[in-house]
């Protein structure tokens, strides 16, 4: 199993890498391969004339103008005694004039960023907040004394039976 895995990887490795650029209003598709041969390139499987210098490349702009550049695209060229090669392209890219691609490095270098910036406000904010007692705790001024709870006032009497009201909510308890 391990074997076959590794001829696979070495096949892949030794065919022709077909490449895809984006612009910023389409796409440029290298066959590579093709480079010194003629190339005859299709989109949607109908001929196209390209009229570029390096016919290796062929240059696809989003002709709808929403941003998207897609369609089927082939490349054939035949190599010095031996059968036509064709290469398939899919595209489904989306394209804009004013755009900045962001690669994944820079993004994990902003979010690192801003965890050390946000860290270093928490920790700003802390040292600032935090108290500046020393170690030992201060005592009260006035320690309190373990007595007996106050006594009641003798203005205020224990209610009598006898002089309650016999109204209609009175009986209650």
């Amino acid at each position: 199993m391990i074997l076959t895995g590794l001829a696979f990887l070495m096949l892949t490795a030794a065919v022709d890498t077909q490449e895809i650029a984006t612009t910023d209003t389409g796409a440029i598709l290298t066959c590579s391969g093709g480079e010194d041969l003629q190339v005859k390139w299709k989109e949607e499987k109908v001929d196209v004339n390209t009229e570029m210098e390096e016919k290796h490349k062929y240059t696809v702009k989003d002709k709808k103008k929403k941003g998207v550049v897609e369609g089927e695209f082939s490349c054939e060229y035949t190599p010095q005694d031996s059968a036509t090669v064709t290469h398939l392209f899919y595209l489904n890219v989306k394209v804009c004039e004013n755009c900045y691609e962001f690669s994944g490095l820079v993004a994990s270098a902003v979010i690192f960023g801003d965890l050390l910036f946000t860290g270093a406000v928490i920790l700003i904010i802390y040292m600032c907040a935090r108290k500046k007692t020393g170690s030992t705790q201060q005592k009260a001024s006035k320690p309190r004394t373990a007595s007996a709870p106050p006594v009641p006032n003798p203005d205020y009497e224990r209610l009598n039976q006898h002089t309650l009201s016999s109204g209609l909510y009175a009986g209650l308890k």
